[in-house]
């Protein structure tokens, strides 16, 4: 049974996924940082057959593969530089889509055989289309929800910073309240706005399904949500890996 490390380096974490055959067994996740140090996970990644990497991060990417070199001896799959994410990218300038949106739209199109829109809640919250003849059609992006969070704090006199929380109504009653609840039901409803009209362009019924790190969060107040799958990004470089082997 092959043991086969996911990473997805993003711009706020990097979130490692580790595979025994087409089992996810363990997550992880570090803040993103170029100063890396894996030296406390040698006993995770102790006798691992493959490593495959996403990346939106450049430098992080290259900082990553000098902590792995002393760990493994095989080659390192990197999406979009020696393998491809095996879909049809049809964006008009093609290098421009981040790989990790790639590399969702194949997860999609392999577990769910159909078209999905696929809606992952990161450091920004992009909305991206595959259809039923696996061709990833572009999408939307938006910040994400700490993003307004922070920038509510830094742009305001009197704002504060807090953490991403469920508010406790949907009427806020004191400012952090007001804050928490413009921020879920704000985003849930700008979610839930763009999936349909998505749809109604599209003028076809697709799956819908919600990634990310605050998707368990967020995709309880989004009514258009049909699928809750936090770890959408490691399953497809999952089977990125595995479609690449002879």
């Amino acid at each position: 049974m092959k043991k086969v490390l996911a990473v997805d380096i993003g711009n706020s974490n990097i979130t490692f996924g580790l595979f025994k055959g087409g089992k996810l067994v363990q997550v992880w996740r570090l803040p993103t940082s170029e100063k890396i140090n894996l030296s406390s996970y040698k006993a995770k990644l102790k006798n691992i057959d493959g490593v495959i990497i996403c990346s939106v991060v450049p430098k992080v990417l290259k900082s990553l593969r000098a902590s792995l070199k002393p760990m493994v001896n095989y080659k390192l799959l990197v999406v979009g530089e020696n393998i491809d994410s095996g879909v049809i990218n049809r964006y008009r300038y093609p290098k421009q889509v981040g790989q990790d949106r790639l590399v969702n739209a194949r997860a999609a199109y392999e577990i769910y055989k159909r078209g999905c829109i696929i809606v992952d809640f990161g450091t920004a919250i992009t909305i991206d289309v595959v259809n039923n003849k696996k061709e990833y059609l572009g999408g939307a992006i938006a910040p994400g929800l700490e993003i307004s969070l922070d920038s509510l704090a830094k742009r305001t006199a009197l704002l504060p910073q807090l953490k991403l929380a469920k508010p406790k109504q949907l009427i806020g009653k004191n400012t952090e309240d007001s804050i928490l609840s413009g921020i879920l039901y704000g985003f849930a409803s700008l979610s839930d706005g763009m999936i349909e009209k998505f749809k109604k362009k599209l003028r076809r019924d697709f799956l819908v399904i919600a990634t990310g790190g605050h998707s368990s969060l967020i995709a309880t107040y989004c009514k258009s949500i049909d699928v809750l799958r936090p770890t959408l990004t490691l399953e497809g470089l999952r089977i990125i890996y595995h479609a690449s082997l002879p």
